[in-house]
């Protein structure tokens, strides 16, 4: 049963990742641009896209791996707190440093964690709910 979750929530992580991820840097990009944040240089269509999806894929496999770690059939409630847990860890400190490091100001890396928020809870939700799915289908079956 976990190894069927896995491989439906790595692929549904990684679109739904891919997709918000790149609606959410299209609208920072704008904001950053706006603001004068961006001093460089952006990166060329082709290979932002293309980086963008193996970070999508790389996420998408670290998300299906740990939710299924600690999935506790909770349903799409858990995928809300474990979206939430995610932010925490992986949205927050990587953003906060960077509004340390970098000429952004405090606005910024506040979208960007909100709007990593919202990706992360989404993605959390659909695994929540592929793995509850997969667990009732195996319980009919057995």
């Amino acid at each position: 049963m976990k190894t069927n979750s896995f491989a439906k929530i790595w692929i549904a992580v990684t679109v739904i990742a891919f997709l918000l991820e790149a609606a959410v840097g299209r609208t920072m990009q704008t904001s950053l641009i706006n603001n004068g944040g961006v001093p460089w240089r952006l990166q060329p269509e082709a290979s932002g896209w293309a980086v963008l999806a193996v970070a999508s894929l790389i996420f998408g496999f670290a998300f299906a791996y740990v939710f299924l770690q600690g999935y506790q059939r909770g349903g799409w409630v858990e995928g809300i707190r474990f979206g939430f847990w995610v932010t925490l860890l992986a949205s927050v400190p990587e953003n906060l440093g960077y509004a340390a490091m970098l000429p952004l100001g405090r606005r910024i890396p506040l979208e960007f964690i909100g709007g990593d928020f919202v990706a992360f809870v989404v993605c959390g939700i659909v695994a929540a709910t592929i793995a509850s799915n997969s667990a009732r289908a195996h319980a009919a079956r057995a």
